[in-house]
């Protein structure tokens, strides 16, 4: 992990993310608590837990592997709130679905939602199961196992819960960002810091995120293992969620 790297990216994002402390509880927060028992576990998807503050412990057994090697990942997937908004936190991005599902459920009331993505990659592969043309709370751990780190966009694109995706994953997209007109949930991969996010310069990066994150209804972050060296990525999540 290089020092002087994190120690930019700590500095850009005191100068872009500009915004005042807030310690309430979220609408959002007081709605969905209820999907979480008194020991804060996700009543619908076991990996997830309600939490004050990240914690990167790491599994023994490997989560994802590739042609390259076996990636640990997060003993638990997490959701705590930081300056106000909800934070989610998983390894792989197909995690993401929880708070996806979430959101659509329990607070926007079925309403289709919009996603900006920001990534090193643009996580467009074909799912291969057979798709649902509906998805649930209910039913959504045994859907997660289906898919694979990149295919779970496609894996809900019968459903009626996306209305819009927005990528930010090349560098025309981060040079000509623009908020989108409408509520989000942010869909952050922290390995857009890594080597293959180096098609953009980190100022320009960490621009993007900070307003991205700002105006985001939800925040959620994948730390992609199999990308990004998990010491690094936790450093930078921890600068972007200081309380």
């Amino acid at each position: 992990m290089n020092k002087k790297v994190v120690w930019k990216i700590e500095s850009l994002w005191e100068k872009y993310f500009l915004t005042t402390l807030n310690k309430r509880l979220s609408d959002f927060q007081k709605v969905v608590s209820k999907n979480y028992d008194v020991d804060g576990r996700s009543n619908y998807y076991s990996e997830y837990l309600l939490v004050n503050t990240f914690d990167f412990k790491q599994t023994e057994k490997p989560v994802f592997s590739d042609d390259y090697g076996e990636y640990c990942g997060l003993q638990n997937q997490q959701l705590c709130m930081s300056d106000g908004k909800p934070i989610y936190l998983c390894d792989n991005h197909n995690k993401m679905l929880l708070p996806f599902l979430e959101y659509y459920e329990s607070y926007t009331k079925s309403t289709p939602i919009s996603i900006l993505h920001i990534d090193a990659h643009a996580d467009d592969a074909p799912f291969e199961a057979k798709k649902k043309k509906d998805i649930s709370l209910v039913d959504l751990e045994s859907f997660i196992s289906q898919t694979r780190i990149s295919d779970f966009f496609d894996a809900l694109s019968e459903t009626p819960i996306i209305a819009r995706i927005q990528r930010v994953v090349d560098s025309q997209s981060f040079h000509y960002f623009e908020i989108p007109d409408e509520p989000y949930i942010l869909s952050l991969d922290i390995d857009i810091f890594g080597d293959e996010g180096s098609f953009v310069d980190l100022e320009t990066k960490v621009k993007v995120i900070a307003e991205a994150w700002l105006h985001a209804d939800l925040v959620c972050i994948a730390m992609s293992p199999g990308f990004i060296h998990q010491n690094f990525a936790a450093e930078i999540i921890r600068i972007m969620t200081y309380k």
